[in-house]
């Protein structure tokens, strides 16, 4: 059976945009990919709302995504492929960082992972960097503004060069995901969006293992 991590945020727990709640597992792109993969592949879900790469968030603790990305992948080893779609929570006001700022974030966090990956007792997975979905954030919504959502427009290609100085797959979910895939709040998936992103994972995986 391959081990397949999905290291995000909100929009990788599942987060209902408005209602405040979670998605099932039938409903959320992890799920759905699973059921697609098949038995062959175990799918870990490790969402987390609010995570960003590399910034600690006061207001909500605990969402630095550095800070967790090493127990995660020891925890969960042996692994044969990761996903990590992060980026979006740091175009947040209050942290007041650039998106070369949050790729920089971002690259830190690849090189911890595999820092730590025991490679001594595993082969390192590969890792499939995926550049975040839009966002179009609701006026009332005060924890993001336009700024963020130009910031989550210019990571793609931030994150295209990042993959491959690193050596990591790329993936842009702004190439399957358009605004009319996020609910009211203007930065969480329908469910449509989510078969999107299924659809567009699986294929990749997909590929992947068929060539490996």
């Amino acid at each position: 059976m391959y081990n397949i991590l999905c290291f995000g945020d909100s929009n990788t727990w599942g987060y209902v945009p408005v209602e405040k709640r979670r998605y099932t597992e039938a409903e959320r792109w992890t799920g759905l990919m699973a059921a697609a993969l098949g038995n062959e592949f175990h799918v870990i879900e490790e969402g987390l709302n609010g995570r960003t790469t590399a910034f600690t968030d006061y207001l909500e603790p605990y969402r630095n995504g550095l800070d967790n990305v090493a127990p995660c992948i020891l925890s969960h080893a042996p692994l044969d492929f990761i996903i990590v779609m992060l980026g979006t929570n740091d175009t947040k006001p209050r942290f007041s960082v650039s998106s070369g700022e949050i790729t920089e974030g971002m690259s830190n966090l690849i090189r911890k992972l595999r820092f730590y990956y025991p490679v001594n007792k595993y082969p390192m997975p590969p890792v499939l960097l995926a550049a975040p979905g839009p966002l179009a954030p609701a006026k009332e919504e005060y924890a993001f503004d336009a700024s963020s959502a130009r910031k989550v427009r210019e990571l793609p290609a931030r994150y295209e060069a990042l993959a491959k100085e690193l050596g990591c797959l790329y993936f842009n979910a702004q190439t399957v995901l358009t605004e009319e895939d996020l609910g009211g709040d203007g930065i969480h998936l329908k469910t449509e969006g989510h078969v999107k992103l299924a659809q567009a994972f699986t294929a990749i995986v997909k590929d992947y293992f068929s060539k490996a």
